[in-house]
């Protein structure tokens, strides 16, 4: 007997079925949908499908479709696998992985052979379909802890695998019905339901499956095939025979000796001239080697602890100037509407393009531009966070450019600048009343490298208090916090710092920080940057800071990051690269209820640019280009910003949230870790075609969640998926081709291009189970929606 059966079919074909067989399903040219029990798979062009032994399905094809279906003997992969009821997993419509990608390459070798001979079943072939199998056996076959997502009733399998080895003798309902300890009735149920015909209909079928193989492939008499394989008598086999197949035993024997002596397998010319695209395709296809990682886990989802998600909440504006620009508003508002953040953080007050201080008399002020930038943020619900600050603008291309921050002597003493700061108060509450101010928060900036207050002479204290009380004076509710004293300083110095400051009259509402991967040289008033790894800098900053305030004995206040980003450089492409997503959304997990609020830092390119950045991307490290398109870390927010407010479970490459309606929201992420290729260079020389050799591993990773303590129900399930294939700004712009100026249709397109990839699908949970399993490429992360 013939371990495989090739069959191609053309055009619309419906089936309605159980095979006592293996069988893979290719679609080579247009669609088809597969329902196994009562799950619908819709299959498209180069989709996979596996159906298991004796698994009831139904299938149709569309209109002008050419499918490939490869049966395999059921018998062939027990003795493979060692396994008396083997199962495979393979769906491509639903998970995608380089697995599939090999077998397809393995399906395109066989086609091609079919090309070129659609007659016999050569030695080549057989070889190839032996390594289908094999392939099939090392990367879908199911464990023996591993669940079918198919819902069929598992106890039928042994009822099919009984069948399977006596078909041939006389097999009754109450026979079947004990392999398994339930009464006959209710395995007659149970047939009906999972399988859609009785049980003495699958018996049937399975014998008249047999006696064809016999008829076609063999020289027994008509009256010893129907004894072999279970029909009492010559007659009855010709009975059923010529019911289900139209035609007597010999008939058919006899049409099949006929088409295999004068036609070879019949196929269209048009699939002909299809199926000779495959005679060379496989010897210009080459599968990139990658290693799947394995992941699962047993979620209880009866727990969950509430939680505020830091993330979101707030963005760096940067200099109130850049607000005056009504393309950089336009950007602010679209931020707004769909990240929904609360607080924008703006500095720069009294640098001198703001022309906010008159620079012959600081006691004359122009709040002209303040009021267009203040207005703009209010009318839009944004609340801001203003930074006071003595930085004047200044673009940093490069790490070496660090030795010196731009800063500018603008106040004679503490009581000149309160004094403005009053004047200020008392507009903006005038202006927009003081309920509205009330609910803003107010920052000031301290310069650790000179250990300066806005460049004031006098002690840290004195300085802070008298701010205090001044803006307390105007705003008595007013949220004052400070200094963004960043960790990455020498410790000694920041630990000094924070118990004198411990010894004010005022404390501050929140502390402010800032997190860069970046440590500072020993010297602790002496600026100059040292790039640290990636991976773990923000869960260490975050963790130093908590060990610094304990240590140095000041009240416990809550951590205001009002500046992070995985660089400060503004022309690194990493920022542009879909990687920086999943390393993000990985370090968000990782440092969740370790601060109060986390504050990206920077909302757009727009002000990055200069003459050297002419391209819609150059290494900037906003959410959003000139241009206004989605970069990674814009969609790292956004899908964190979906998460629900209870948490579940957390772990290295997986969050899992869910509300008080049961609704779950669930981030898959595979982010990887820079080598030494990346942190050897200067950033600014990390250019938009390295993410092929800055990372440790190209590994795709397999996440296996089983949900538990659910509901028996139907979920509806909605994926986003975003990563270099899909919704990356710069990897469809380097398919487009970067090489040319971009038209505005092309912009158009891009920005039309560069979203994630969504899916919906329903999934049934069982035995208060709900299974998911999903396959993450390199840099991908899947924002997965349950309600």
């Amino acid at each position: 007997m013939n371990d495989f059966e090739i069959k191609f079919y053309e055009n619309s074909i419906t089936m309605d079925d159980i095979q006592n067989e293996y069988l893979l399903l290719f679609i080579i040219h247009g669609s088809a949908a597969v329902t196994l029990t009562a799950e619908t798979n819709h299959l498209s062009k180069k989709d996979i499908l596996m159906i298991n032994w004796n698994r009831h399905f139904k299938l149709q094809t569309s209109p002008g479709s050419f499918m490939l279906i490869i049966s395999v003997r059921a018998e062939l992969f027990r003795k493979l696998t060692h396994k008396q009821l083997p199962y495979f997993q393979c769906c491509s419509s639903r998970h995608s992985s380089v697995k599939y990608e090999q077998l397809r390459y393995l399906i395109y070798d066989l086609l091609g052979e079919y090309a070129l001979d659609m007659k016999e079943m050569s030695a080549k072939k057989l070889s190839i379909l032996y390594k289908i199998c094999d392939h099939l056996i090392c990367s879908f076959l199911l464990s023996d802890k591993q669940s079918l997502l198919e819902t069929s009733d598992e106890r039928l399998d042994y009822v099919f695998s009984y069948i399977e080895e006596h078909f041939s003798e006389h097999i009754t309902l109450p026979d079947a019905a004990r392999q398994i300890h339930i009464a006959p009735t209710s395995l007659s149920r149970l047939f009906k339901k999972n399988t859609g015909i009785t049980f003495v209909q699958y018996i049937t079928n399975i014998r008249l499956r047999h006696a064809v193989s016999d008829l076609t492939g063999s020289q027994l008499s008509i009256s010893d095939i129907a004894l072999n394989n279970g029909f009492s008598t010559a007659s009855q086999f010709n009975k059923i025979f010529r019911q289900n197949f139209n035609l007597s035993p010999g008939e058919y024997r006899k049409n099949h000796a006929i088409r295999n002596t004068h036609l070879e397998m019949q196929i269209s010319k048009k699939s002909a001239d299809i199926l000779n695209e495959y005679r060379s395709k496989t010897r210009m296809v080459v599968v990139k080697e990658q290693k799947i990682r394995l992941q699962s886990a047993d979620i209880d989802c009866v727990k969950g602890k509430e939680f505020k998600n830091p993330l979101g909440s707030m963005i760096y504006l940067g200099f109130a100037s850049r607000i005056l620009s009504g393309t950089y508003q336009r950007q602010i508002q679209f931020l707004k509407h769909t990240l929904d953040f609360q607080y924008g953080c703006i500095n720069g007050l009294f640098s001198p393009e703001f022309s906010l201080l008159d620079s012959d008399q600081t006691t004359q002020l122009n709040f002209v531009n303040l009021d267009h930038v203040l207005d703009f943020l209010v009318e839009n619900g944004i609340r801001p966070m203003i930074v006071i600050d003595n930085q004047v603008l200044n673009i940093l291309k490069k790490l070496n450019e660090i030795h010196e921050m731009s800063t500018a002597h603008f106040f004679s003493d503490s009581r000149e600048f309160n004094h403005i700061i009053e004047k200020i108060l008392d507009h903006v509450v005038n202006r927009y009343g003081l309920k509205e101010v009330t609910n803003w928060k107010f920052v000031i900036w301290y310069f650790v490298y000179r250990q300066s207050l806005l460049g004031l002479s006098g002690e840290f204290n004195n300085l802070w208090d008298d701010f205090f009380e001044t803006v307390r004076s105007k705003v008595p509710n007013a949220s004052i916090g400070g200094v963004g004293y960043s960790p990455s300083v020498h410790r000694d110095t920041v630990i000094q710092f924070y118990r004198n400051w411990a010894n004010a009259r005022h404390m501050p509402d929140f502390i402010t920080m800032n997190s860069f991967p970046y440590r500072e040289a020993e010297e602790p008033t002496k600026m100059n940057a040292i790039r640290q790894n990636i991976d773990h800098f923000f869960s260490n900053d975050l963790s130093e800071m908590h060990s610094i305030l304990a240590e140095s004995g000041f009240p416990k206040r809550p951590i205001v990051v009002i500046e992070w980003n995985l660089s400060f450089v503004h022309r690194n492409s990493l920022n542009d690269m879909a990687s920086k997503a999943a390393i993000m959304i990985n370090q968000m997990v990782d440092t969740l209820g370790e601060a109060e609020d986390i504050c990206y830092w920077y909302a757009s390119d727009i002000f990055a640019g200069d003459m050297d950045a002419n391209r819609i991307l150059n290494g900037a490290c906003g959410l959003l280009s000139s241009d206004g398109f989605c970069k990674p870390p814009y969609y790292a927010l956004l899908f964190f910003k979906q998460l629900h407010n209870y948490l579940i479970e957390r772990n290295d490459h997986y969050i899992i949230t869910k509300d008080e309606l049961g609704h779950f929201a669930i981030l898959l992420f595979n982010n990887k870790s820079l080598n030494y290729e990346y942190y050897s260079k200067d950033e600014a020389a990390i250019g938009m075609n390295d993410e092929q050799i800055i990372f440790n591993d190209r590994d795709a990773l397999e996440i296996t969640l089983r949900l538990q303590g659910v509901s028996n129900k139907n979920y509806r399930i909605r994926k986003q998926l975003f990563g270099p294939n899909f919704g990356s700004i710069l990897d469809e712009w380097k398919r487009l081709g970067t090489d040319l100026e971009l038209t505005l249709d092309e912009i158009s397109y891009l920005k039309r291009k560069s979203i994630p990839h969504r899916k919906n699908e329903t999934l049934c949970a069982e035995n208060n189970t709900l299974i998911l399993q999903e396959v993450l490429q390199e840099h991908e992360i899947m924002l997965i929606q349950i309600d």
